[in-house]
């Protein structure tokens, strides 16, 4: 079952004096089924070149567009809100392109907190 989850589309990010900035949020509403991740999706992310730590992984389901971090060279990633406040980034997604319900496989990382 689908329901109303709250998303921050971010707008590309850039390089400014070599770090990176990540592009304006967004606010929108999707309609969405928000699951925990299986185990296999934590052994495909962690093989990710980023070498970034996933501490907690949720399966988001979707006929929404999303934008994947990673997915383009200044793809930051649209953002969930959802759990216990900290945002999950979208990092990857397969199409479910079938004639009976298409939609997207999203999964989506928590954000780690500021060390």
């Amino acid at each position: 079952m689908r329901y109303e989850v709250t998303v921050y589309r971010r707008a590309p990010g850039a390089y400014v004096a070599g770090r990176w900035h990540a592009g304006e949020s967004v606010r929108d509403t999707i309609m969405a089924t928000v699951q925990p991740a299986q185990l296999s999706d934590y052994d495909r992310m962690e093989a990710l070149p980023e070498g970034r730590r996933v501490e907690a992984l949720v399966r988001v389901y979707t006929d929404a567009k999303m934008e994947v971090a990673g997915s383009g060279p200044e793809a930051s990633g649209d953002l969930l809100q959802w759990g216990d406040g900290r945002p999950y980034v979208f990092m990857a997604t397969s199409a479910w392109q079938s004639g009976i319900i298409p939609h997207f496989r999203y999964l989506a990382a928590q954000l780690s907190e500021p060390r």
